[in-house]
């Protein structure tokens, strides 16, 4: 239940507070009092769309608010709180929508800042609200749809039919990626098997990539070492002249005179020491060329190798690494290939089993709608035939959009099912006896249009769960003789539910548990609304007014006499 409501700085209502309680109040006001602001508030809080220009001139800020009882509403505040709500034991939730003249709203929960998102949602489960203006949506393609799942509580069967759905469109999609592989893969099969045969039998290993390496930096490091060894002992031994002949040469020369001198003779032990380490190397170095022997040819076979990646990486662009992944997705790709038949085959059995899935959700949400259209249309004709159509009659038509290369079956009919399912949903009436039925936004009058979205309206109302019902001005275009029925709907609604109701019908105003008045006046040189509950004469003579009292002054006695049994048959008090 709406405890109270706070508009401030909306329009021309600079703050105004409107305490509520349970049953129906209703809203009464000359054109241009501020009834709309009062509407477009709670259109806010539901998360409407709003305008700046909403923001009274001058100000900064602009808000509504309203505070909200969910206490006797255990299943809203367990919705409020799987939403995200902080809520008290008391279940008070109160919901602020603010507005700027540059345009940032700003929506805050008991405290809290939140999100646009948030409040639409909340403002589903709070607030249900039908207005004069929604009469146009009589001609939407899937108003009647709508109001048929709505009223038959048709969300269980649209979740399955919504979830069927998904399954079906992954299934086919899976199909639809899998043909496209396999013929893809058909253009390009033979150069696949050419590349990973070439992989193959290339045999690569990054680890041996990086040993080749190694192994060719050491045998080219030993050939080195043994060239230089080899030109070191033909220096020393086997060259023309050799180390060994010319230190020979050079004792030879010292041994013939060397006796003449005791200084030669050191010098002559000196070499002969050479010429003994000089043998020494001469054989060292002999050995090591005996012992440390290359293969060419095995260098010449890993340079070969090394050049084998070197060539692969320049052609495919790819390091050794990826060039193994590629490898592997070259062979997997080829094995789909060879068994794409077999997992197509797979996968459109899976399709025609999420198919058959879906035309079965989709067959019980329409038989569903079949029998709810019936019932639908009953409610409907007991609620509009008093309202001054006496002869209506009305039909709910359910007819499967039939599609013929629809991959789905539907109740016998080939389609394919939307999230909502895939039925045609109409209403059709028939105002006079004897005509043709046709649809309820062509072929009825302006008036009775009024009528059947009254009806349509209220019967709306009544199949939601919403603490607060709003009926803006929906009873316009009706007169006197209809009055009274929409005031006995108005009022056995409100005996479930709390309802406000913008009204300019004195026979509806007068069943209010409560009445409340918007009015306009001067405060300085601002126009300012204010509200006031009316009772005793000040009732009185609100609905005198609406009943055309004060133009019509000669007939004000009359029409003053009319509001009192008015208000003596509701109920209510004169004063």
């Amino acid at each position: 239940m709406l405890l109270e409501l706070r508009i401030h700085n909306l329009a021309i209502i600079d703050d105004l507070v409107i305490p509520l309680g349970p049953g129906l109040t209703v809203l009464t006001g000359e054109t241009g009092a501020g009834k709309s602001v009062v509407a477009g508030g709670l259109g806010l809080l539901a998360g409407r769309p709003a305008s700046a220009e909403w923001v009274r001139q001058d100000e900064d800020l602009g808000f509504v608010e309203g505070v909200f009882d969910l206490q006797e509403r255990p299943r809203l505040r367990r919705q409020a709180v799987r939403m995200g709500m902080s809520l008290d034991e008391d279940g008070i939730l109160v919901v602020r929508r603010e507005l700027r003249p540059a345009g940032r709203d700003r929506v805050v929960i008991n405290g809290l800042v939140s999100s646009m998102a948030i409040l639409k949602q909340l403002g589903e489960i709070l607030l249900n609200i039908q207005s004069q203006d929604q009469q146009r949506q009589l001609a939407r393609p899937d108003f009647a749809r709508v109001l048929l799942d709505r009223w038959q509580g048709n969300a269980t069967a649209l979740a399955a039919v919504a979830e069927a759905r998904r399954d079906f469109l992954a299934a086919r999609s899976e199909v639809d990626a899998a043909v496209a592989q396999a013929e893809e893969g058909r253009r390009q099969v033979e150069m696949w098997r050419y590349q990973l045969e070439e992989l193959d039998q290339a045999g690569l290993d990054a680890e041996e990539e990086m040993l080749l390496a190694e192994q060719i930096h050491f045998g080219r490091n030993a050939r080195r070492l043994l060239e230089s060894a080899a030109l070191a002992r033909e220096l020393l031994e086997d060259g023309e002249p050799s180390a060994r002949a010319l230190l020979n040469r050079a004792l030879g020369e010292l041994d013939r005179v060397g006796g003449d001198s005791p200084r030669l003779e050191n010098i002559v032990s000196v070499l002969r020491e050479s010429e003994a380490t000089l043998e020494d190397a001469a054989r060292r170095l002999g050995q090591y060329l005996d012992t440390c022997e290359i293969d060419p040819a095995r260098l010449d076979e890993l340079e070969s190798r090394k050049a084998l990646y070197e060539d692969l990486r320049r052609k495919y662009h790819w390091e050794t690494p990826d060039l193994i992944a590629l490898a592997e997705e070259l062979r997997a790709q080829l094995d789909f290939q060879d068994r794409s038949g077999e997992e197509i085959e797979r996968l459109e059995a899976e399709v025609a089993r999420a198919a058959k899935e879906l035309g079965d959700a989709a067959t019980a949400l329409h038989a569903r709608r079949v029998e709810g259209g019936e019932r639908l249309a009953a409610a409907l004709v007991k609620v509009l035939r008093p309202l001054g159509l006496p002869g209506l009659a009305c039909r709910i038509s359910v007819e499967i959009s039939r599609e013929e290369e629809g991959p789905v079956v539907v109740n016998g009919e080939p389609c394919l099912p939307a999230e909502h399912g895939c039925d045609r949903v109409e209403l059709l009436v028939r105002t006079n006896p004897g005509e043709a039925f046709g649809p309820a936004h062509r072929i009825a009058s302006g008036g009775e249009r009024s009528r059947i979205y009254l009806g349509v309206s209220v019967l709306d109302a009544d199949s939601g769960d919403q603490p607060l019902r709003l009926f803006d001005e929906i009873d316009a275009g009706l007169g006197m003789e209809g009055a009274a029925p929409v005031a006995d709907l108005l009022a056995n609604l409100a005996g479930r539910s709390q309802v406000l109701c913008i009204s300019h019908l004195a026979t509806v105003a007068a069943r209010g548990v409560r009445h409340l008045k918007i009015s306009k006046g001067q405060q300085g040189k601002r126009t300012v609304a204010r509200a006031t509950y009316l009772e005793g004469e000040a009732r009185v003579g609100e609905l005198t007014r609406l009943l055309g009292g004060v133009e019509a002054e000669d007939d004000t006695g009359h029409q003053e006499a009319f509001a009192r049994k008015l208000l003596e048959s509701a109920g209510g008090t004169a004063g």
